[in-house]
């Protein structure tokens, strides 16, 4: 589905700007999706500028420490000072021109959201939750200190794209939620938010960008379950660090030992050791600390099921808090299942004794069933027929996203 422009050599446009060689986005097939961006019509675009300012000194972060960091971060305080960089905020998808000294190219400020927007079974174009989005980007706007997008403007930026786009949204199709066959087709709404201001030197950012765009997409991981490893050598996040936020620099650590792992490759004593003749889908991290305790992977949270039926959710401060691991959790226990957030250990998970069933929830990969483990030389498999627990949640959760079944907690919102 996508394309490189044959340009060799980068030329020179008619600004006299150096046109640096950019894949070739295609218009969508929806019959032929991968989780991958495609060229849709239209994107939210918003900045903060601050160093515009006459009082040099005066210039955000400033701000914030004048009236008081714990005022300023506060899930009370709305930064306004927000604009459109347009007539409009809706404008039509393109490029963005960023100086090299762009602030987040360097340091990182750099912080994102992901959420969807469904056709629903009543035809409805409804996002899922996105309130919860809108808090988590303002707690991770904060650890990464770039200013917090108010709520208001996020809803709005992520229902305008989601609309302006809504010809790329997939049509329903009761199979593509089936648990047999788990193929949710909608559209992937990523919001981003990071410094664009051109500085050296580690500092906050003076000017900072808000834009929405969108991209068409089907199921992330296989429908036949994930096999994972549980790698001892690298670690997601650290205590004290930005785990628990959806910053951009979470996520490149995880680049190296998931490519390694999807060709069949842990590292062992410095160096790549092939370990299984299968691929791995995905790579599933320990804690930075005693390297025993299950994390989560690098783009969602893990989730068990003990023998005796209880959900166990892993517990730390460096595991992103997320949307679809909190609907899981609330659902099972209405549906009475036990639920327990605590420490859950390789070995525990490794020891059919304890646990009967695991699985991974996201954005993403919504609810996606774990058939195979492997961790340090041993291997354990599942068989997904037997994931009961596993089963119910899907169809549960899934079920009131597409408007198949009552939303008595007021989750779906409907915005067309």
């Amino acid at each position: 589905m996508l394309a490189y422009l044959p340009t060799a050599v980068a030329a020179e446009d008619n600004n006299g700007a150096i046109a640096v060689p950019l894949r070739k986005l295609l218009t969508p097939d929806f019959d032929k999706l991968a989780f991958d961006a495609y060229k849709t019509k239209f994107m939210y675009l918003a900045c903060h500028v601050t160093s515009e300012d006459d009082d040099e000194r005066k210039h955000w972060p400033d701000c914030c420490f004048e009236m008081g960091y714990e005022n300023y971060y506060s899930d009370a305080y709305e930064d306004r000072h927000w604009r459109s960089v347009a007539a409009h905020p809706i404008v039509p998808l393109r490029n963005l021109a960023l100086h090299p000294a762009t602030c987040a190219l360097h340091y990182g400020p750099a912080v994102f959201e992901g959420t969807k927007a469904f056709l629903s079974a009543k035809n409805r174009v409804v996002l899922f939750r996105p309130e919860m989005n809108a808090k988590r980007l303002q707690k991770s706007a904060g650890r990464v200190l770039v200013p917090k997008v108010p709520l208001d403007m996020f809803l709005e930026a992520v229902a305008k794209a989601a609309l302006a786009n809504r010809e790329f949204i997939p049509p329903f199709h009761a199979a593509n939620w089936a648990w047999e066959t788990r193929n949710p087709m909608c559209l992937y709404v990523r919001p981003l938010l990071f410094g664009h201001g051109p500085q050296l030197g580690v500092r906050p950012a003076k000017d900072h960008l808000f834009l929405v765009y969108t991209s068409p997409v089907r199921a992330y991981y296989s429908t036949s379950g994930m096999r994972v490893l549980i790698t001892r050598s690298f670690h997601r996040a650290a205590p004290g660090g930005t785990g628990n936020t959806k910053a951009a620099s979470n996520y490149v650590s995880g680049l190296l030992p998931t490519q390694l792992a999807r060709r069949g490759y842990d590292w062992v004593n410095d160096k790549p050791v092939r370990v299984s003749e299968e691929p791995f889908n995905d790579v599933l991290y320990l804690d930075a600390v005693h390297n025993k305790y299950i994390e989560e992977f690098s783009g969602a949270n893990f989730l068990a099921v003990t023998t005796e039926g209880t959900l166990v959710s892993p517990k730390s401060d460096s595991i992103l808090p997320g949307v679809t691991r909190d609907s899981v959790i609330m659902l099972a226990k209405e549906m009475g299942i036990k639920v327990e957030q605590r420490r859950l250990s390789v070995q525990e998970v490794m020891n059919p004794k304890d646990i009967a069933e695991v699985f991974c929830t996201g954005n993403a990969a919504v609810i996606t069933p774990i058939v195979t483990i492997y961790h340090n030389g041993e291997t354990r498999t599942f068989e997904v027929d037997k994931m009961k627990t596993v089963r119910k949640l899907w169809d549960l959760l899934v079920g009131i996203q597409l408007q198949i079944r009552e939303d008595h907690l007021g989750w779906v919102q409907e915005i067309g």
